[in-house]
């Protein structure tokens, strides 16, 4: 066999063993973009949760000061996909921090968490969806919505 039959039979190998380490190449590429845009989601479901519980301590306790606050806290629903006010969930409590309050007079916390978000992977070939960590946000009540004057209670519904 003479050295130009050689190189022509060769070319073969290399095109196999670049779609062998290609192919491993771009699924740890992908990945590597993949880990990227979980925390980019992780920081916006902990984002969410502070804005949320951050607004809901000076709104009124009623659906629509509470509405206001999820909406505020899910950024209107445009930065993650299927993220909507719906994956939040407020809590007021009572003194002890656990149980939940009945009336505006015995809530001293406000409590926002995440509930039912799942992150849907986009690596090729690869169906993964993960469920959101257990990201919640209590902060101290301070107002929520009554005011000593009206002219306080232009923020919220």
């Amino acid at each position: 066999m003479n050295r130009y039959e050689n190189l022509k039979r060769q070319r073969g190998i290399t095109t196999v063993e670049f779609a062998l380490v290609g192919s491993v190449l771009f699924v740890v590429l992908f990945g590597l973009i993949e880990f990227g845009r979980l925390m980019f989601t992780w920081n916006v479901l902990d984002e969410a949760t502070r804005r949320a519980a951050r607004v809901a301590v000076v709104c009124p306790v009623n659906a629509a000061g509470e509405a206001f606050a999820k909406s505020t806290g899910a950024f209107g629903g445009t930065l993650l996909p299927n993220f909507t006010d719906a994956n939040i969930a407020i809590t007021y409590l009572r003194e002890d921090g656990t149980t939940e309050a009945d009336a505006t007079e015995n809530t001293y916390y406000v409590r926002s968490a995440i509930t039912g978000y799942q992150h849907q992977m986009l690596i090729p070939f690869f169906d993964i969806t993960l469920d959101a960590l257990d990201f919640a946000t209590t902060l101290p009540a301070e107002s929520l919505g009554v005011h000593p004057d009206a002219a306080g209670a232009a923020a919220c519904p």
